[in-house]
């Protein structure tokens, strides 16, 4: 079993740095920039065919 780090609280192994899996910002960037594209588009559609 792993020495816990002094600088945690007594109950916790390592910091969630060293544990995390995954990238955080990787792909949610691109998630995010398409979905806000998408929406603007359907917001701009919707604008032109309700108001002619």
């Amino acid at each position: 079993m792993p020495e816990p780090d002094p600088r945690l609280p007594p109950d916790a192994l390592s910091d969630t740095t060293r544990v995390r899996q995954g990238v955080t910002l990787g792909v949610m960037r691109w998630v995010l920039l398409i979905s806000l594209a998408s929406v603007v588009a359907a917001l701009i559609v919707a604008f032109v065919v309700i108001i002619p």
